[in-house]
């Protein structure tokens, strides 16, 4: 286990010094990451200073919910998610090869060569928008903290099924990046709470394609009020990750080595 941690180590180090080698370029990157995550906030706080609202929730409580949804992309995307892009690449490159010889996990060896140091960005400003949010609204208890902590790890699987998704499909379908859009398009739903959708919608986000779980239903565990499905959500949730794992290995034992 602790070789494991210092070859991931070692990943982010080496990952992070050839960013640095060019640091106008990484800064003005991680900016740009920032400021496109920023959008949804953004648009928030317009519908609330314009006199809307989302029913039941305050603007700060709003904010709260993105800001939980932002964390958990600020974590998910520089230190594993990037084993989509990596993957993608590779197999378009032809050096997926090199993962397959090494005598270590392909998934983990695509994880260590994956960190992703411009996307440090999302993290910067989840952590900035969770902490001026949850200034402004009656602090959690105990208890609420610890339902967070669960329901957000939760929330970091969650995101790593995704990956592992995405990524499985790089392996087969060949240096076609625009899974990555489709998936941004879905999950875009679990920035917002999901009573604004229909209930066919909130159906599909909870119980079937575990979205609500990236945001509103540990938002609203930190906020004392529990979603309703909560427990439902945790069971498909956990369900989708071993379909990932799955997913992913099968996907593996498709490819077929340069050139597809």
């Amino acid at each position: 286990m602790m070789t494991n941690f210092r070859l991931y180590l070692q990943g982010v180090k080496v990952a992070l010094s050839s960013r640095m080698a060019y640091r106008g370029d990484f800064f003005m990157s991680m900016i740009i990451m920032l400021l496109v995550e920023m959008g949804a906030p953004l648009l928030t706080i317009l519908i609330y200073h314009n006199g809307a609202s989302f029913p039941g929730w305050t603007m700060y409580e709003a904010l709260l919910l993105q800001g939980v949804f932002l964390l958990a992309k600020g974590i998910a995307f520089p230190f594993f998610f990037g084993i989509v892009w990596n993957t993608i690449g590779r197999v378009q490159e032809g050096t997926f090869d090199l993962l397959l010889i090494k005598p270590k996990s392909v998934l983990f060896l695509a994880i260590v060569t994956a960190f992703d140091s411009e996307d440090l960005g999302k993290l910067l400003g989840g952590i900035t928008l969770f902490a001026l949010s949850l200034s402004e609204i009656p602090p959690p208890g105990l208890w609420e903290w610890l339902q967070f902590a669960a329901l957000f790890f939760i929330a970091l699987t969650t995101l790593f099924g995704f990956a592992l998704i995405l990524a499985g499909l790089g392996i087969v379908w060949i240096g076609n990046f625009r899974v990555y859009d489709i998936f941004e398009s879905v999950v875009n739903f679990g920035k917002y709470p999901a009573a604004l959708f229909s209930k066919s919608v909130q159906t599909m986000i909870t119980l079937i394609i575990p979205i609500a779980i990236l945001g509103y239903i540990p938002a609203t565990a930190l906020l004392g009020k529990p979603a309703a499905g909560t427990w439902s959500a945790v069971t498909v949730s956990v369900v989708f990750l071993l379909f990932s794992l799955w997913f992913w290995h099968w996907m593996l034992k498709k490819y077929s080595s340069a050139g597809g």
